[in-house]
C-alpha cells in the first residue's frame, strides 16, 4: 500500500508539473494580448485587465509547478 501511495505522489507530482506548463504557456498568451491591446491606446481600458489575468494564471502555474 505503500509503494502504491508514493506512485501515485509521483504520478499526480508529473501531471501537476505538466498541466503547470501548459497553463503557463496560456497565461504568457494572454498576456502578450494584453500587451498588444495596452499598446493600442483605444483599447487600453480592455488590455490592462487581460494583463492582470495573464499575471494571475502565471502565478497559478508556478503553485501547480511547485516553484516559490
Amino acid at each position: 500500500m505503500k509503494a502504491l501511495n508514493g506512485l501515485l505522489g509521483v504520478v499526480l507530482g508529473i501531471l501537476g508539473a505538466v498541466l503547470g506548463v501548459v497553463l503557463g504557456i496560456l497565461a504568457a498568451v494572454i498576456w502578450l494580448l494584453g500587451l498588444v491591446l495596452c499598446v493600442t491606446v483605444l483599447l487600453l481600458p480592455l488590455g490592462i485587465p487581460v494583463m492582470k489575468l495573464g499575471r494571475r494564471l502565471l502565478t497559478l502555474s508556478g503553485d501547480l509547478m511547485h516553484i516559490s
